[in-house]
C-alpha cells in the first residue's frame, strides 16, 4: 500500500520548468500588450484637438457645446453626428470629455477584445499588421466604419468554432465579451448618424448567427443589448428618451439629401481626370476580387460565403459612398477596404485575397504619398501650381519627378505617421496627470478666437450664419442656434423650414451675425435661402464691420411671408430664361428632379452636379453650383448676393446696388448626361414679397 502522503503530494514545477512556461508565454504576452497599448492609443484621444475657427471646427465646437448645454438632439439641434461626436472628432470641452473617454475607451477596448478572439490559432502577423495599420493610417471614418465589420467576422469564427459547437450555454468569457461588443456597437450611431445603417445591420446578421447556435432564451437578450445601450448612453448625455425618434428621424433626412447636395466631381483642378477614374475602378476591381475570393474559399460553408459576401459588399458600398461622394476622402474607402480584407484573413488567406491586399495597401501608401504636404510643396516649386491640372504635357515628368522621391516620401510619411500616434497618446497622458492642463489649452484656444474675430457683448441670444459658430461660442454671446446649425447642411425642403420656422418662432434670437460664407461655389443665397425672408422681414440692420453684418430682432414677428406671384412656368434645362424687371428683390423656385435613373445613380454613386448661370445687366455671367433640393424651397435670384458686404447693401434696401446686381437672365443644367440623369424640364415660380401679414412676437 503506497503511503498517503505520496497520493496526495501534488507535483511541483522545478525552476527550469516554471521558466520554460514563461518563455512560451511571452510572445503572446508581448503581443497582446502591443495589440493593446496600440490600439488604445488610436482610439482614446488622451490628446484631444482644441477649438478653433472655420467650417469644420466651428460644428465640431458647437456639437460639443450643444451636448453641454443638453439642447436637445433631433429637435433643436440636427446634425450628422450625435451627442457623443467627440469620439469621432477627438475635440475637446470640459462638459464633454468624460463622455468622450468614456465612449472610446468602450469602443476602443472591443476592438482589442474582437482582435485578439481573431488572432487564436491565426499566424500572429495579422494582427500586428492591423494594429500597425490603425497606428499608420488612422482615419477616423475607416476606424468606426471597420468596428461592425470586424464584429460580424468574429461571429462567423465563433459559431463555427469548437466551443460553440461543443456546447449550446455560452461561458461567462463569451457573455462577457458579448455584451461590451454588442453595447459598442449601440454607441456607435450617437457618435456619427452614417454608422446607424451598418451598426444595424451588424447586429441582425450578430443575432441570425447567434439564433443557429444558441437557444431563443439566450439570442433575444443579446441582440437587445445594442438598442438597450443606445438608450443608455443617450441618457447618459443627459437627452431625454422621447426625443430618440426625432434624432433617427432626423439623421435620416440628413442622409437622404446628402450625395446630391455634397458630392463633388471625381476630378478637381488639382488631380487629372485619369487618377480619379483610376482609383474608381480600382476600388471596385478589389471590392469583387475579395467576393470572388470568398466564394471559391474551400474553408467556409456555403451559409459562411454568403454572410461574408452580404457584409463585405454592404460595409464597402457604405465605405465607398463615403470615399468617393465627396472627391477628396478616398483615403477613408481605401483604409476601411483595407482593414475590412485584412480581417478576413483570420478566416482564410489565399492568393486571391492575399494579392488584394496587397494591391489595396500600395494605392493607400500612393494616396497619402499624393496627399503628403511636403511632397506638394517640393513639386510646386519645381512645376509650379496647377501643373497636373492642365494639359500641358508635363505630367509624366511630374510623375518622374515624384517617383524618384517615392521611397523616401514613403519611409517618412510611415515613420512620422506612427509616431505621432504614440507621441500624442504620451503627451496626452502627461496632460491628463497634471491637472488644469486641458482645461488651460482650452481656455487659451477660445481668447485666440477672440484676437482672431472679436464680438460684442450682446445683450440676449444670439445666432450666427452661416457657419462660424466658433467665433460666437468664444466670445461668450449667449447661443441661441437654429436645429441645422450650418447654413449649408439645410440642404432639404425639411430641413430648411425648420430653420426658417426657427426664425419665425418665439424662440428666435434677438441677434443675428451674418458672414456670407459657403462651400463647394454654391449659390450663395442658396445656403439657407428659405430663411432669407424671415431675416430680411424680422430683423433689422444694424451695423457690418466689415467681416459680419448684425441684424437685431424687430418687436413684431411676422410668421410668415406674403407674395405675390409673377411667373410660373415650366422650362427646359439649359434654356436661358429671361427675369422679369421688377423693382423688388426677386425670389425663384426650381423644382428640378432627377429621373428614374438618376435616382438609381445618387443611390449607388452620385448625380451629374447641377449650375446655375446668372446673366447680369452689366453683360458679366456668373455660374454656381446648384442643388435641387435647396432650389425647390426658394432663394433670392436677383439681385445677386455673392457676399457678406452685399448683403448688407441688401438688407439696407441699397437701391444702387439692386440696380447693378440686377440679373436678367439665368439656365440650369447638369454638367453631363442631359436628360438621362435629371429632368429635361423644372417648375419656375418668380415671385416678389408683397404686403406682410400681422404676426406676433
Amino acid at each position: 500500500m503506497r503511503d498517503l502522503n505520496t497520493i496526495t503530494q501534488r507535483p511541483r514545477l522545478d525552476d527550469r520548468s516554471f521558466r520554460s512556461i514563461v518563455l512560451m508565454k511571452l510572445p503572446s504576452l508581448f503581443l497582446a500588450t502591443f495589440v493593446t497599448i496600440t490600439l488604445l492609443a488610436v482610439f482614446v484621444p488622451l490628446n484631444p484637438d482644441m477649438p478653433h475657427y472655420g467650417l469644420d471646427y466651428s460644428w465640431v465646437f458647437a456639437t460639443n457645446e450643444a451636448v453641454a448645454r443638453h439642447l436637445r438632439f433631433g429637435k433643436e439641434f440636427i446634425f450628422t453626428v450625435g451627442p457623443y461626436a467627440s469620439i469621432y472628432t477627438r475635440s475637446f470641452h470640459p462638459a464633454t470629455d468624460h463622455l468622450m473617454l468614456l465612449g472610446s475607451l468602450l469602443v476602443g477596448m472591443s476592438y482589442i477584445t474582437s482582435a485578439t478572439y481573431l488572432a487564436r490559432g491565426c499566424p500572429p502577423h495579422i494582427v500586428v499588421f492591423l494594429a500597425l495599420f490603425c497606428a499608420t493610417f488612422p482615419s477616423r471614418d475607416a476606424l468606426l466604419l471597420s468596428y461592425p465589420f470586424i464584429l460580424g467576422v468574429c461571429a462567423l469564427k465563433f459559431v463555427n468554432s469548437e466551443d460553440i459547437q461543443q456546447r449550446t450555454n455560452l461561458s461567462w468569457q463569451h457573455i462577457l465579451w458579448i455584451v461590451m461588443a454588442f453595447s459598442a456597437l449601440g454607441l456607435l450611431p450617437l457618435i456619427k448618424g452614417s454608422l446607424l445603417f451598418p451598426a444595424g445591420v451588424t447586429t441582425v446578421i450578430l443575432g441570425f448567427f447567434l439564433l443557429h447556435r444558441l437557444p431563443l432564451w439566450q439570442t433575444i437578450p443579446v441582440v437587445f443589448i445594442a438598442p438597450a445601450s443606445t438608450v443608455f448612453f443617450w441618457m447618459l448625455a443627459g437627452q431625454s428618451v422621447s426625443d430618440i425618434p426625432a434624432f433617427l428621424h432626423g439623421t435620416m433626412l440628413l442622409i437622404s439629401g446628402y450625395t446630391d447636395a455634397m458630392s463633388l466631381p471625381i476630378f478637381i483642378d488639382w488631380r487629372p481626370k485619369a487618377i480619379g477614374y483610376g482609383l474608381l475602378f480600382a476600388y471596385i476591381a478589389v471590392v469583387a476580387a475579395v467576393v470572388w475570393s470568398i466564394f471559391s474559399s474551400t474553408q467556409l460553408n456555403l451559409r459562411s460565403k454568403w454572410l461574408m459576401s452580404f457584409l463585405c459588399v454592404t460595409f464597402l458600398s457604405v465605405a465607398f459612398k463615403h470615399g468617393y461622394v465627396r472627391t477628396g476622402n478616398e483615403r477613408s474607402a481605401f483604409d476601411t477596404l483595407f482593414m475590412c480584407t485584412l480581417m478576413i484573413c483570420f478566416l482564410y488567406a489565399d492568393r486571391l485575397l492575399v494579392g488584394s491586399l496587397v494591391l489595396v495597401f500600395a494605392l493607400v501608401v500612393v494616396i497619402y504619398i499624393r496627399q503628403d504636404p511636403q511632397l506638394i510643396t517640393e513639386v510646386r516649386q519645381a512645376f509650379g501650381v496647377g501643373t497636373t491640372s492642365n494639359e500641358t504635357g508635363r505630367l509624366r515628368e511630374v510623375l518622374r519627378f515624384i517617383s524618384k522621391r517615392l521611397l523616401v516620401s514613403c519611409a517618412r510619411i510611415t515613420f512620422e505617421s506612427t509616431w505621432n500616434t504614440y507621441s500624442a497618446a504620451g503627451k496626452g497622458l502627461r496632460s491628463r496627470l497634471t491637472e488644469g492642463s486641458l482645461q488651460v489649452r482650452f481656455l487659451s484656444a477660445l481668447a485666440d478666437i477672440r484676437r482672431a474675430y472679436p464680438v460684442p457683448a450682446l445683450q440676449g441670444t444670439a445666432d450666427i450664419y452661416t457657419v462660424e459658430q466658433s467665433v460666437l461660442l468664444a466670445s461668450g454671446n449667449q447661443w441661441k442656434p437654429r436645429p441645422i446649425v450650418q447654413s449649408f447642411v439645410a440642404y432639404t425642403p425639411a430641413l430648411a423650414r425648420m430653420n426658417e420656422q426657427h426664425l419665425r418662432g418665439s424662440n428666435a434670437p434677438d441677434w443675428v451675425l451674418l458672414d456670407l460664407v459657403t462651400i463647394d461655389d454654391h449659390l450663395p443665397s442658396l445656403d439657407d435661402g428659405l430663411s432669407w425672408p424671415a431675416l430680411l422681414e424680422n430683423y433689422t440692420f444694424v451695423s457690418f464691420d466689415g467681416q459680419f453684418v448684425l441684424l437685431g430682432r424687430n418687436r413684431v414677428i411676422k410668421t410668415e411671408s406674403n407674395w405675390d406671384v409673377i411667373y410660373k412656368e415650366t422650362r427646359q434645362t439649359g434654356e436661358t430664361v429671361a427675369l422679369p424687371e421688377t423693382e423688388k428683390p426677386l425670389f425663384a423656385e426650381i423644382d428640378l428632379t432627377p429621373t428614374l435613373l438618376g435616382k438609381a445613380l445618387i443611390a449607388l454613386y452620385k448625380p451629374p452636379e447641377l449650375s446655375i448661370a446668372l446673366n447680369l445687366r452689366n453683360g458679366g455671367t456668373k455660374s454656381y453650383r446648384a442643388i435641387s433640393n435647396m432650389m425647390v424651397t426658394g432663394f433670392i435670384v436677383s439681385p445677386l448676393v455673392s457676399n457678406t458686404s452685399e448683403f448688407a447693401s441688401l438688407a439696407v434696401g441699397n437701391r444702387r446696388f439692386q440696380d447693378d446686381g440686377k440679373v436678367e437672365s439665368i439656365s440650369v443644367k447638369p454638367s453631363y448626361g442631359g436628360s438621362i440623369f435629371w429632368s429635361g424640364t423644372y417648375i419656375l415660380t418668380l415671385k416678389t414679397r408683397g404686403g406682410s401679414p400681422d404676426g406676433g412676437s
